[in-house]
Protein backbone atom coordinates (compact mmCIF):
# COMPACT_ATOMS: atom_id res chain seq x y z
CA UNK A 1 0.00 0.00 0.00
CA UNK A 2 1.34 3.38 -0.94
CA UNK A 3 0.83 6.77 0.64
CA UNK A 4 -1.32 9.10 -1.43
CA UNK A 5 0.58 11.62 -3.54
CA UNK A 6 -1.78 14.39 -2.37
CA UNK A 7 0.10 14.70 0.93
CA UNK A 8 -2.75 13.57 3.17
CA UNK A 9 -0.60 10.75 4.70
CA UNK A 10 -3.48 8.34 3.97
CA UNK A 11 -3.25 5.19 1.88
CA UNK A 12 -3.87 6.06 -1.79
CA UNK A 13 -6.73 3.56 -2.14
CA UNK A 14 -8.49 5.10 0.86
CA UNK A 15 -7.82 8.65 -0.32
CA UNK A 16 -7.81 10.13 -3.83
CA UNK A 17 -7.79 6.91 -5.87
CA UNK A 18 -11.32 6.01 -4.77
CA UNK A 19 -12.63 9.30 -6.17
CA UNK A 20 -10.64 9.12 -9.41
CA UNK A 21 -11.80 5.54 -10.05
CA UNK A 22 -15.42 6.46 -9.34
CA UNK A 23 -15.79 4.26 -6.27
CA UNK A 24 -16.91 7.23 -4.17
CA UNK A 25 -17.71 10.91 -4.62
CA UNK A 26 -15.36 13.38 -2.93
CA UNK A 27 -17.12 14.34 0.34
CA UNK A 28 -15.78 17.90 0.47
CA UNK A 29 -13.95 20.54 -1.54
CA UNK A 30 -10.53 19.76 -0.06
CA UNK A 31 -10.84 16.07 -0.95
CA UNK A 32 -11.85 17.00 -4.49
CA UNK A 33 -8.94 19.43 -4.82
CA UNK A 34 -6.48 16.78 -3.58
CA UNK A 35 -7.88 14.21 -6.02
CA UNK A 36 -7.61 16.72 -8.88
CA UNK A 37 -3.92 17.18 -7.97
CA UNK A 38 -3.46 13.40 -8.17
CA UNK A 39 -5.27 13.36 -11.53
CA UNK A 40 -2.87 15.98 -12.88
CA UNK A 41 0.09 13.85 -11.76
CA UNK A 42 -1.45 11.00 -13.79
CA UNK A 43 -2.40 13.27 -16.73
CA UNK A 44 -6.00 12.12 -16.24
CA UNK A 45 -7.82 14.88 -18.10
CA UNK A 46 -11.10 12.95 -18.12
CA UNK A 47 -11.31 13.21 -14.32
CA UNK A 48 -10.25 16.85 -14.43
CA UNK A 49 -13.02 17.62 -16.95
CA UNK A 50 -15.64 15.68 -15.00
CA UNK A 51 -14.91 17.66 -11.83
CA UNK A 52 -15.26 21.15 -13.37
CA UNK A 53 -18.17 23.46 -13.96
CA UNK A 54 -18.73 27.14 -14.72
CA UNK A 55 -15.91 29.50 -15.64
CA UNK A 56 -13.20 26.89 -15.11
CA UNK A 57 -14.80 24.52 -17.61
CA UNK A 58 -15.45 27.28 -20.15
CA UNK A 59 -11.73 28.19 -20.21
CA UNK A 60 -10.32 24.65 -20.07
CA UNK A 61 -8.42 23.11 -22.98
CA UNK A 62 -7.81 19.45 -22.10
CA UNK A 63 -5.21 18.94 -24.82
CA UNK A 64 -3.09 21.90 -23.68
CA UNK A 65 -3.53 20.89 -20.05
CA UNK A 66 -2.36 17.35 -20.84
CA UNK A 67 0.66 18.61 -22.76
CA UNK A 68 1.60 20.84 -19.81
CA UNK A 69 1.03 18.10 -17.20
CA UNK A 70 3.24 15.67 -19.14
CA UNK A 71 6.17 18.10 -18.81
CA UNK A 72 5.81 18.42 -15.04
CA UNK A 73 7.53 16.41 -12.33
CA UNK A 74 5.19 16.84 -9.39
CA UNK A 75 6.99 17.17 -6.06
CA UNK A 76 4.33 17.78 -3.41
CA UNK A 77 1.06 19.42 -2.53
CA UNK A 78 0.72 21.79 0.39
CA UNK A 79 -2.81 22.70 1.52
CA UNK A 80 -2.65 26.04 3.31
CA UNK A 81 -6.31 26.59 4.12
CA UNK A 82 -9.69 25.03 3.48
CA UNK A 83 -12.90 26.72 4.52
CA UNK A 84 -14.90 24.71 7.00
CA UNK A 85 -18.13 23.42 5.57
CA UNK A 86 -21.43 22.21 6.93
CA UNK A 87 -24.03 19.99 5.33
CA UNK A 88 -25.84 23.11 4.10
CA UNK A 89 -22.85 24.93 2.56
CA UNK A 90 -22.68 24.99 -1.22
CA UNK A 91 -19.51 27.06 -1.72
CA UNK A 92 -16.03 26.34 -0.36
CA UNK A 93 -12.49 27.60 -0.95
CA UNK A 94 -9.19 25.74 -0.77
CA UNK A 95 -5.82 27.50 -0.82
CA UNK A 96 -2.85 25.37 -1.84
CA UNK A 97 0.66 25.38 -3.25
CA UNK A 98 1.65 22.69 -5.74
CA UNK A 99 5.43 22.26 -5.93
CA UNK A 100 6.87 20.89 -9.16
CA UNK A 101 9.78 20.83 -11.58
CA UNK A 102 9.28 22.32 -15.03
CA UNK A 103 12.14 22.23 -17.53
CA UNK A 104 14.56 21.53 -14.68
CA UNK A 105 13.41 24.49 -12.56
CA UNK A 106 11.57 24.32 -9.25
CA UNK A 107 8.29 26.16 -9.50
CA UNK A 108 5.15 26.60 -7.42
CA UNK A 109 1.51 27.06 -8.30
CA UNK A 110 -0.22 28.97 -5.49
CA UNK A 111 -3.97 29.09 -5.92
CA UNK A 112 -7.15 29.83 -4.05
CA UNK A 113 -9.73 27.54 -5.65
CA UNK A 114 -13.49 27.97 -5.52
CA UNK A 115 -15.74 24.92 -5.36
CA UNK A 116 -19.52 24.58 -5.51
CA UNK A 117 -21.68 21.69 -4.39
CA UNK A 118 -24.18 20.95 -7.18
CA UNK A 119 -26.70 18.11 -6.79
CA UNK A 120 -24.68 16.64 -3.93
CA UNK A 121 -21.30 16.69 -5.72
CA UNK A 122 -18.41 19.13 -5.41
CA UNK A 123 -17.00 20.81 -8.54
CA UNK A 124 -14.07 23.12 -9.22
CA UNK A 125 -15.55 26.41 -10.44
CA UNK A 126 -12.67 28.89 -10.60
CA UNK A 127 -9.33 29.74 -9.09
CA UNK A 128 -7.09 32.69 -8.51
CA UNK A 129 -3.44 31.82 -9.12
CA UNK A 130 -0.43 33.64 -7.76
CA UNK A 131 2.96 33.41 -9.43
CA UNK A 132 5.74 32.35 -7.12
CA UNK A 133 9.27 32.75 -8.38
CA UNK A 134 11.25 29.51 -8.67
CA UNK A 135 13.39 28.52 -5.69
Amino acid sequence: MSTCICGSAKNSAQCCAQYIHGERVAPDAESLMRSRYMAYTQVNMEYILNTMRGQALANFDPQKAAEWAKQIKWLRLEVLNATPITATDHTAYVEFIAHYLFQGRREKLHEVSEFHRIDGRWYYIDGRSYHIRPD
